[in-house]
């Protein structure tokens, strides 16, 4: 793995944890919600670990957060609006 690819894991990780401290939840909340363990959110919290595209699709449901945003390819947080509109 190249330094800047754990930059990014480092960047994802930062930014899940400032959007987990905004809306109060924590590690074990976020792993329950997932199926997954605390630790695999605290990995990706540190940088340790990358989630998977499925994994990532959680976090996006879960926090109601963009995915560009946690990856670091934007600064909107907010995801755009998926409901369908009814004619």
């Amino acid at each position: 793995m190249k330094t800047n690819d754990k930059n990014k894991y480092k960047d994802f990780g930062d930014r899940l944890s400032l959007i987990m401290y905004k809306q109060n939840i924590s590690n074990i909340q976020l792993a329950n919600a997932m199926f997954v363990s605390p630790s695999t959110i605290s990995g990706y919290r540190t940088g340790r670990r990358s989630p998977t595209v499925a994994d990532l699709a959680a976090i996006v449901q879960i926090l109601n957060v963009s995915a560009d945003y946690l990856i670091g390819t934007s600064e909107i947080t907010t995801r755009p609006d998926t409901t369908e509109k009814k004619s």
